[in-house]
């Protein structure tokens, strides 16, 4: 089994996406990664969502 970093995982998934016609902001991709590194929880990633999407 091959190792895959969490950013190699990131972007596969985001083209994965895109290729669905999906698109993500600068800050939405950040506020990924900051989850996945442990620097946000998931409820704090969640709210942040929320609060975007209430933003927008």
């Amino acid at each position: 089994m091959h190792n895959i970093s969490t950013e190699k995982a990131l972007k596969n998934q985001l083209a994965s996406v895109r290729m669905e016609g999906y698109r993500f902001t600068d800050r939405e991709i950040e506020n990924v990664r900051k989850c996945l590194s442990g620097e946000l929880t998931f409820s704090q990633f969640k709210d942040k969502i929320v609060k975007d999407t209430q933003n927008k």
